[in-house]
């Protein structure tokens, strides 16, 4: 409830500012305000737009998902327009404000002139197209292929790990996408594949084609998957039912090891959705001392309440990589750690950007990857 108050609340001040200073100023015909205005009210509440979208019963799926990427792609367009927006008032006010203290201000850089104004808004519009742009060139991109070697003694045998994280699949994904990256996966010859969460981001049953697509992910100790908050946004437990169908092992607090190794590779339930829930000491019941333990956490931050030494490796997701910048910033201080590799306490710990986008098929300095972790003999 406090995250949808929270929401609702940025979403009307963002709209609010970005009207007032797109055209509270000018002097456009009413009609192109008005225009104007609705676009950037349904960029900044899309959101909320498609979650009702999602609840009707609308009978041509092709009909949302054409409003689903339209709206969505506002959204993207208005959170860069915005940013540009504040970027340079805060440069412009800046400057004539040192301008003012040198006595060199004048009217031609005053902020308030509305004839500049007018020619500012302009030029911001259009870098914000063009930034806009080059977001959803890289959201739509097939992910990199981010690879680390970790080394240690503990383990048997040599082990190498896909991850896949934040897929986020709707309706909305393109099916051919999903394929696409399974191939991507498939073809990087895994020893075993992890999914670290926010892989259904959608009614389950409305996605057959989309699971049977994922169903072929491909390697000889098996496909593994963990639920993140979205899963328990959509129903995790018709979540958990389809993919385990779609030939997945669902970790939930529970492990397993991996072939005859003394790998044991373990999953828990998302911890800010399910914090209660979360049950370590379960998890890791089925391990051996000496096993070099795997911990899947959808959330990065379980690695700060893990004591040293009681799993070797964590992998997550969630963070995006802040997704468009500079949403980093922000993801940086509720998650501290936002992607690539750490050494917590002598725990490693990767963080991947995630393979799909949340929100606007849209990526800003955070490009989306799948992770291949070989785990070697040292």
């Amino acid at each position: 409830m406090f995250f949808f108050f929270a929401a609702l609340i940025i979403a009307i001040a963002c709209s609010a500012i970005t009207i007032k200073t797109l055209v509270g100023y000018s002097d456009l015909r009413l009609a192109y305000k008005i225009l104007i205005s609705v676009l950037i009210i349904l960029g900044w509440f899309a959101v909320s737009i498609i979650h009702v979208l999602g609840l009707l019963d609308i009978r041509n799926q092709g009909i949302y998902v054409l409003l689903s990427h339209i709206i969505y792609g506002l959204m993207g367009f208005v959170f860069v327009l915005f940013i540009m927006i504040m970027m340079r008032d805060i440069i412009w006010y800046s400057i004539y404000g040192i301008a003012k203290l040198c006595g060199k201000s004048g009217w031609h850089i005053h902020p308030k002139n509305l004839s500049l104004l007018s020619k500012a808004n302009t030029i911001v519009v259009i870098f914000s197209v063009l930034i806009s742009i080059y977001g959803f060139y890289q959201g739509y991109k097939l992910p990199k292929v981010k690879e680390a070697f970790v080394y240690s003694d503990k383990i048997s045998n040599n082990l190498r790990i896909a991850q896949i994280s934040d897929l986020h699949i709707t309706r909305a994904t393109p099916l051919n996408r999903i394929r696409q990256i399974v191939n991507q996966v498939n073809m990087l010859n895994p020893d075993v594949i992890v999914l670290t969460g926010d892989t259904i981001d959608d009614n389950v049953v409305l996605l057959d084609e989309h699971l049977a697509a994922l169903k072929e992910l491909s390697a000889p100790f098996g496909v593994y998957t963990i639920m993140g908050n979205h899963e328990f946004y959509n129903d995790i437990y018709a979540s958990k039912r389809e993919l385990e169908n779609n030939n997945m092992k669902f970790l939930f607090n529970g492990g397993v090891h991996v072939g005859n190794s003394n790998i044991f590779i373990a999953g828990i339930p998302d911890l800010t959705t399910m914090y209660e829930r979360v049950n370590l000491w379960r998890t890791l019941n089925q391990s051996k001392k000496d096993d070099y333990k795997i911990l899947l956490s959808h959330t990065p931050v379980i690695i700060d309440s893990l004591s040293k030494g009681l799993v070797d490796m964590v992998l997550s997701g969630h963070t995006h990589g802040g997704q468009i910048f500079p949403f980093h910033l922000l993801v940086k201080q509720a998650n501290q750690y936002l992607a690539g590799e750490y050494n917590v306490n002598g725990t490693y710990l990767y963080v991947s950007r995630g393979a799909g986008t949340w929100g606007p098929t849209m990526r800003l300095f955070a490009p989306s990857d799948i992770v291949i972790i070989n785990l070697l003999k040292k």
